[in-house]
């Protein structure tokens, strides 16, 4: 068996920096890819999470593990749906649906990123450098971008009846402390998969892979050997 290769797909409003502290400590390989009019990729707009699976799919043409953060989870499943290269599935602080209230999609569209939703997004005890820091990172996604991913994460719908109906080993990653998904979301996860890997690290916000970095990679890695002895 070849190597697996691990897909990272950033959230809404996010670039492949989010995954800037990634350690290929194991033996896939790893890629973190900026999706359309984010980052370094000047593609189009694109304004459904069908639309970027579509997009990303094309790519795929070897055994994947796709992993998701919030908005790329939902990106991850429609891919895993679709595309039968994809061994494996992260949802890295994520769910099969991500509604967002319309007081925030109403700031966005005004061209304001909601400080209310920005501190909500980290655990309570992160630095004020990382806080800044990630400041910094909402500058490089125009803010339209941005509103047109957290109105993609809103309407998409299908989430759930596509987690149902997949049959590949899926984990879900998850933060004690994330404030932008349900109360219990592992045991909501499991209600549809009984068999789900569910990792929940204590004293982490949504940013899993930053605010708790070496937590997340023991996950991740642990997921990983599962799938490849699970891939001939």
């Amino acid at each position: 068996m070849g190597r697996l290769k691990l897909l990272f797909i950033h959230g809404a409003g996010g670039t492949r920096s989010k995954w800037r502290t990634l350690r290929n400590s194991s033996s896939s390989l790893y890629e973190a890819i900026d999706l359309p009019a984010h980052g370094e990729n000047e593609y189009y707009i694109i304004s459904s999470i069908q639309d970027y699976a579509a997009y990303i799919d094309q790519s795929i043409q070897e055994d994947t593990i796709v992993v998701g953060h919030s908005m790329g989870g939902l990106i991850a499943l429609e891919l895993a749906a679709r595309n039968k290269k994809v061994k494996g599935l992260v949802l890295a602080a994520s769910f099969y649906e991500l509604p967002v209230h319309p007081k925030i999609l109403d700031k966005l569209a005004n061209g304001v990123f909601p400080d209310s939703l920005f501190h909500a997004s980290y655990n309570k005890d992160v630095s004020e450098s990382f806080l800044e820091e990630e400041r910094q990172e909402l500058n490089l996604v125009p803010i339209e971008i941005t509103y047109a991913d957290f109105k993609a994460c809103s309407e998409y719908a299908e989430g759930r009846s596509v987690l149902s109906s997949l049959d590949i080993p899926i984990c879900a990653i998850l933060g004690s402390q994330d404030k932008l998904l349900p109360k219990g979301t592992g045991d909501l996860l499991r209600n549809i998969k009984p068999d789900m890997h569910i990792s929940e690290i204590e004293g982490s916000g949504h940013y899993v892979m930053l605010e708790k970095q070496e937590e997340f990679h023991k996950a991740l890695n642990e997921f990983v050997q599962i799938v490849e002895k699970q891939t001939v």
